[in-house]
């Protein structure tokens, strides 16, 4: 009989309290978020972002407006080829694992599909879908010989489908994105794969129902402490408390940013308005401004004047936005 993968951890008070504080976020944003009809804005710009992060850890020049693109269907251009494949793969990857959230069950096969839809046309080396039948280094950690990938791979997925099934779901996925780099089954994707499964683990479990979180942009931000909380447990052999600990800010700084922009908006929840990204970005300004002038809207939206009147009419419409002030110096605002 396989044996079980027995991570050994304890949950410090910090953690804990960390904890509580996510808990209490989520269920704030689950509750502010009930009613509001561009959710599919936030679930657009979280798949974006977690491609454009994931990606941008290992290597991908694109920038998040490239990546925009992508998820929209669009050429990209002016970027090496192998990088627009590596953010179109995430982007593919992301869509996927929607799909699959509701599945009781993660087997050996949905990891090496999931490894392939990532790393085809975009691997350094090795096969998409395969595991590696060479030894590696990955940074300063010497991962486990090629021979006994199968078999620690087995106990991983054991683990998952097992006593992960207990933990709450950001401690599961927190450790489940760690052995797994620490395993390093393929030859190259491994981070992307990892990230990938970490959030099909929040996904699965209900964590980030609505898909409007993107942790992995703000791993790419602190890139630098990302990879040497990997190391302090990967090559230093301290505890694991200390990835939990890491993990667990990171996730609350995730739930803090989609918390902000929820509120930012400032839209009554009995309001019927799906908002264009341009028609948000408007809203943001005026919240922060209070009053704007149709140039300096026009301005910071990208757009003509008539472009700016354009983007406002419908919000105008349905009374989320105002004009106040006389006709040469008419300037906009909320509508309280």
């Amino acid at each position: 009989m396989q044996d079980m993968w027995k991570p050994k951890y304890n949950i410090n008070n910090r953690t804990l309290r960390l904890l509580e504080e996510i808990a209490g976020l989520k269920e704030k944003i689950q509750s502010a978020s009930v009613k509001l009809p561009w959710i599919p804005a936030l679930v657009r710009d979280a798949a974006v972002s977690l491609a454009h992060g994931s990606t941008a850890i290992e290597g991908c020049t694109l920038s998040i407006e490239a990546v925009e693109s992508l998820f929209d269907g669009k050429e990209v251009v002016g970027y090496p080829e192998k990088h627009v494949v590596m953010a179109k793969n995430y982007l593919s990857a992301i869509k996927w694992i929607i799909k699959r959230e509701k599945d009781k069950i993660i087997d050996k096969k949905d990891i090496l599909r999931l490894h392939g839809i990532i790393a085809t046309g975009a691997l350094e080396g090795g096969k998409a879908g395969e595991y590696r039948r060479v030894n590696v280094k990955a940074g300063l950690h010497f991962a486990p010989n090629w021979k006994k990938i199968p078999g620690l791979m087995e106990e991983l997925v054991d683990w998952i489908n097992k006593e992960a099934n207990e933990l709450p779901a950001v401690i599961s996925s927190a450790l489940l994105h760690l052995q797994f780099v620490t395993i390093h089954p393929f030859q190259d994707g491994n981070g992307r794969s990892a990230r990938a499964l970490a959030t099909w683990d929040l996904y699965r479990k209900g964590f980030d129902s609505l898909h409007i979180f993107s942790l992995d942009e703000v791993l790419n931000e602190n890139r630098r402490f990302y990879i040497s909380n990997l190391q302090y447990v990967q090559v230093e052999g301290r505890p694991i408390d200390i990835w939990l600990e890491y993990m667990c800010e990171n996730v609350l700084e995730t739930l803090e940013r989609t918390y902000k922009r929820i509120l930012a908006v400032g839209i009554n929840e009995k309001l019927k308005v799906s908002l264009t990204s341009r028609q948000e970005k408007l809203l943001r300004l005026l919240q922060e401004k209070r009053l704007a002038g149709i140039r300096e809207i026009a301005e910071v939206l990208g757009t003509t004047l008539p472009g700016a009147h354009y983007v406002m009419k419908p919000l105008i419409s349905a009374s989320v936005i105002e004009a106040v002030g006389s006709h040469k110096n008419v300037k906009y605002r909320v509508k309280k």
